[in-house]
């Protein structure tokens, strides 16, 4: 008999056909623990034993390790985790759909493995299915292109939750949106679970049709945010238990402090720092901290305006901030002048009269003379090299 496989996700153990998978005979293994073994390396479910009968087999590939028991909750997550929680408790009854929507690596998809995994250990005979929309448009070309579009309506609907992953990324494609619309009403009238993902609000997805946007708004519509520093804090204390990996509080908050955009960028910290650490044969301390991550920390936005750098340069060279708008043309107020407009061109968006008139009125050509001169002295005295590099710092500190 045949039996045809959904999703592509398949190890390299089970399946190394290069060949599109969907709809192509599944690989028997004669050593069974084989390939158990193989599904517990790559973090994935083996599929319910009792759909082992049916013609179509719907592979789940939830990865194990997402759970809600290892989702770090604070104030930016809390009532998107509540909801995900309510909707694997009692899927297709509470909040159907649910569209989580968030930046990069705030957790969504952690929240999609979630739900599955805690649906099937309520219910192990649950068929769930979670895929990527990516993948959803893949697998409707190959069935298309096979004609095989009865199995493939069958298999996703057939089932007691969908879970698709970045939803957004069918904007544009007209035959993926409307196989996917009737795929959602089947399943909404029928009580099944949908969640799918967003990098942003329903509304807001360009390329989407309107009757899809619709019905994202029917269920609950829930946000992530940016973690606060206490939740980064709290994340990274649990990665680190989980690794066993020894981690200083004053570490820990180093990292968090630097790193606020995403969990992704906060776990990826550490393991860099960890793997630093095991090569060299050293603790983790803040010393190796700031040396291992340094390249990977972005520079702080700062508004830097005109009045910031003449007080800040009057303040290096000893000056009343008055004295670089004076007449005054002596080297101990022309030098210390000539930064100052060297730098506004540089960090800020004014043009050169309007710099020109935020030192006394002066022409234009005069702030164009001041960032030429500046600027080819940068190029060999480092005594400038020097100035220049200690301001920049005062400036993008503040």
């Amino acid at each position: 008999s045949v039996t045809f496989m959904v999703d592509p996700s398949i190890p390299a153990c089970v399946a190394s056909t290069k060949a599109p998978i969907a709809y192509k005979r599944a690989p028997k293994l004669k050593n069974q623990p084989v390939r158990e073994k193989c599904l517990r390396e790559q973090g994935l479910k083996r599929e319910p034993s009792s759909l082992k009968q049916q013609s179509f087999i719907i592979s789940t590939r939830l990865n194990t390790r997402y759970s809600f028991s290892n989702f770090v909750v604070g104030n930016s997550n809390q009532f998107c985790h509540a909801a995900a929680r309510q909707v694997a408790e009692d899927p297709g009854k509470s909040y159907n759909p649910l569209f989580i929507y968030g930046g990069v690596g705030l957790g969504k998809t952690h929240l999609l493995h979630a739900i599955g995994n805690a649906i099937l250990e309520n219910d192990p005979s649950s068929r769930i299915i979670y895929m990527s929309s990516e993948t959803f448009t893949n697998e409707l070309i190959s069935a298309l292109r096979r004609g095989k579009m009865d199995e493939f309506k069958e298999a996703l609907r057939n089932i007691s939750a969908l879970l698709i992953d970045d939803i957004q990324f069918i904007s544009g494609k007209e035959r993926t949106q409307e196989e996917f619309f009737h795929t959602f009403n089947e399943l909404y009238n029928s009580k099944r679970q949908i969640v799918v993902t967003s990098d942003t609000i329903p509304h807001e997805i360009k390329g989407l049709e309107d009757r899809l946007k619709t019905r994202f708004s029917w269920g609950l519509i829930a946000d992530l945010q940016a973690p606060d520093f206490e939740t980064r804090v709290a994340i990274l204390n649990r990665k680190a238990a989980l690794d066993s990996i020894q981690l200083p509080m004053d570490v820990a908050q180093y990292i968090a402090e630097n790193f606020p955009s995403n969990v992704r960028e906060l776990e990826g910290a550490l393991t860099r720092l960890n793997a630093a650490a095991s090569l060299q044969h050293v603790a983790i301390t803040i010393k190796l901290a700031e040396s291992v991550l340094r390249p990977m920390i972005r520079p702080k936005q700062v508004d830097v305006t005109v009045d910031l750098i003449k007080t800040v340069v009057a303040r290096h060279f000893g000056l009343k901030i008055s004295d670089l708008s004076s007449k005054k043309r002596s080297r101990s107020y022309s030098f210390p002048r000539h930064i100052a407009m060297y730098l506004c061109r540089k960090y800020t968006t004014c043009s050169y009269p309007e710099i020109g008139q935020e030192f006394g009125g002066r022409d234009h050509s005069s702030v164009i003379h001041a960032a030429n001169v500046v600027t080819k002295k940068l190029k060999f005295d480092k005594g400038i090299q020097e100035t220049i590099k200690q301001l920049e710092e005062v400036l993008l500190s503040l």
